[in-house]
């Protein structure tokens, strides 16, 4: 059975999942042997139903294969955690090294699992599990899935990894992306496209990383899907299609206009030739382009009006009209108009001669951009070492820099890898590097025993400190600063963040500690700020003061891990690069992470997203070997 059938069989009949998994692996291997033993997990029955082995299997060792229906509906993100509980439990109540375990909906939307056991030494000494995951829904594309599926033949261990391997999606996805990078890039030198400013890559770069994001906000149903589908923007946009407008009307509105501004204060600009323009002249966070539009002013705001304000500059136009220096080209004046023909965003695709960017290659496939980022599942979880989701996630943003970025010397706007000193830093290695430079930072801080921290950093799930030792990393994490001065796409801060969060679960699994060292961080600020003689600067600052304990308050409503995550970017870390455009991508990744820990409710002011905190002094573009001006 080939998996596309597999999927829509599934689809239409969620009942019979037991049965197509057990055809399907049968055909994989025909050494699988079927089984329907139902089996019994008294802590996880609240929200699954019982867990039913529906086959096994010998390979290097044994294989088990497990489905699991969920009681309420499953997502990309419920449950996961407790997913991953219940695949541990099961293999260790069968006593098994590996297992493929099915989380099932009603619906029939589902959580494929390989989940196994890591050992260390020549003794094969149990240290952790491992699991790789595919989620698969209706309103996914599932293409990654039912591709390296096909391809897998399950006769060994290895082999099955390889089926649930990041490397071949993540190289398709760059290659599609850095195609479409040349392509419009060829459209800007030939003058059939225009950024006002020049500056065509890093503007491309931009543009590549912002769209992402925003992705991402539509995977969490935060922008409509409107925007993105041909069919509705045909009755929105006029000439779609066959004109500029899609990239104004829509990408520059939702980008400076809706994203950048409070969903009460959006409203649109007076055109550029009418006599009241005036009163909105240099404001760049006001929708614009109603003349591209086929609905009315109202409507275009009603289309936007769910969608949340994220702030922390993200979004902000760098026209600056004072200065008379444009870089995005959000303008009413024609001149001063960044322009890019829709074909670059929809595109079927198409044969383009790309040799000035590739040399030696000539004609090579595109396709239109949203096009591209249709075809593939995205999660906005991070991978971490023992926990890998087989989608594309906001390390991507990494790796876009440094195929894109790095392919280009700013001053020469030469192909020069080594030009710009940009490298991706493996994911094994930040791992490494994070893992070092933490212990022996705790080692001074708090005189807990290397031994002891390694364990306390590693997978294992044992927590080896006494409570006095908690409380002493607790309070070393509270006061860590940790910068990188040439921190790229931010490889390296964001495995510190991932690391520190993992740690403060670790020690800390409800938040209690943490939210308490927060509320003493704010009580000691207002002793300091009770000291200042002036009256007025001393109320402005309690008042700001008060603020933020009641940003702290929201912050630990919201999932365990935004709260920690929070006030680490916010108090911790920092980052400096030469390059600005790769300040932007690190800040991009830091803004995901705590996004996708925000709960979403949309019966609240908007739709219950705290906005992003700023980060311009958190991270930084500067040369670190030269010292900045005063």
């Amino acid at each position: 059975m080939k998996t596309d059938i597999l999927v829509k069989e599934i689809f239409t009949n969620p009942e019979n999942i037991n049965e197509l998994f057990t055809e399907y692996f049968e055909e994989k291997n025909y050494s699988f042997r079927p089984t329907e033993e139902p089996l019994y997990l008294e802590k996880h029955a609240d929200k699954f139903e019982q867990p039913v082995l529906i086959g096994e299997l010998e390979l290097d060792y044994k294989l088990d294969f497990f489905t699991i229906k969920v009681k309420e509906n499953l997502t990309e993100k419920s449950s996961k955690r407790q997913q991953y509980e219940i695949a541990k439990d099961l293999l260790s109540l069968r006593n098994s090294d590996a297992g493929i375990f099915i989380f099932y909906d009603k619906e029939g939307n589902f959580r494929l699992s390989f989940v196994f056991s890591e050992y260390k030494g020549i003794k094969r000494q149990f240290s952790h599990y491992k699991r790789y995951t595919y989620y698969v829904s209706k309103d996914q594309p599932n293409r990654t899935f039912i591709k390296q599926l096909d391809s897998a033949d399950f006769s060994s261990i290895q082999s099955i990894k390889e089926a649930f391997s990041l490397k071949q999606l993540t190289k398709e996805f760059y290659d599609e992306i850095q195609n479409w990078y040349a392509w419009a890039l060829k459209e800007l030198n030939e003058g059939k496209a225009y950024f006002p400013g020049g500056k065509n890559e890093e503007n491309l770069i931009r543009l590549i990383t912002r769209l992402i994001f925003v992705w991402f906000l539509k995977e969490k149903g935060l922008i409509p899907e409107e925007v993105f589908d041909e069919e509705a923007l045909k009755d929105i946009v006029k000439d779609f299609k066959n004109s500029n407008n899609y990239y104004n009307a829509i990408l520059q509105n939702l980008f400076f206009a809706t994203l950048n501004r409070n969903p009460e204060d959006r409203k649109f600009a007076k055109e550029y030739n009418s006599q009241e323009n005036r009163e909105n002249f240099g404001v760049k966070n006001l929708y614009q382009y109603s003349s591209k539009l086929k609905i009315s002013n109202n409507e275009f705001i009603k289309l936007l009006e769910k969608v949340p304000f994220i702030n922390g500059g993200l979004f902000e136009c760098l026209d600056d009209n004072e200065n008379k220096n444009y870089i995005d080209g959000f303008s009413r004046n024609e001149k001063k108009r960044a322009k890019l023909p829709d074909y670059l965003f929809y595109s079927d695709e198409i044969d383009i001669d790309l040799t000035f960017f590739y040399g030696s290659k000539k004609k090579i496939k595109v396709k239109g951009l949203i096009n591209i980022l249709k075809e593939y599942n995205f999660t906005a979880d991070e991978s971490s070492p023992i926990d890998v989701e087989v989608s594309l996630d906001p390390e991507l943003l990494g790796h876009i820099f440094e195929n894109l970025l790095a392919s280009f010397n700013p001053e020469t706007q030469s192909t020069a890898r080594k030009a710009t000193g940009s490298y991706y830093t493996p994911k094994e290695i930040v791992e490494f590097m994070v893992d070092e430079a933490l212990i022996q930072y705790f080692i001074n801080k708090t005189g807990i025993g290397e031994n002891k921290l390694r364990e306390l950093l590693s997978y294992d799930e044992k927590q080896p400190l006494s409570d006095e030792e908690k409380q002493k990393v607790i309070n070393a994490i509270d006061e860590l600063k940790i910068i990188d001065p040439a921190v790229g796409s931010g490889a390296f801060p964001m495995g510190v963040l991932h690391k520190l969060v993992y740690i403060l679960h670790k020690l800390d699994p409800k938040n209690k500690l943490w939210k308490e060292k927060q509320l003493q961080r704010i009580e000691k600020a207002k002793k300091e700020i009770l000291q200042i003689q002036d009256i007025r600067r001393r109320n402005d600052l309690l008042e700001e003061l008060e603020k933020e304990n009641e940003e702290l308050e929201k912050a630990f409503e919201n999932e365990l891990d935004y709260s920690r995550k929070l006030f680490l970017i916010e108090n911790s870390i920092y980052g400096v690069d030469i390059q600005p455009i790769a300040i932007q991508i690190a800040k991009l990744r830091f803004f995901l992470s705590l996004l996708i820990d925000q709960k979403v409710d949309k019966n609240q002011k908007n739709y219950g997203i705290l906005p992003l905190p700023n980060l311009e002094t958190k991270f930084v573009a500067a040369n670190t070997l030269i010292g900045l001006e005063k």
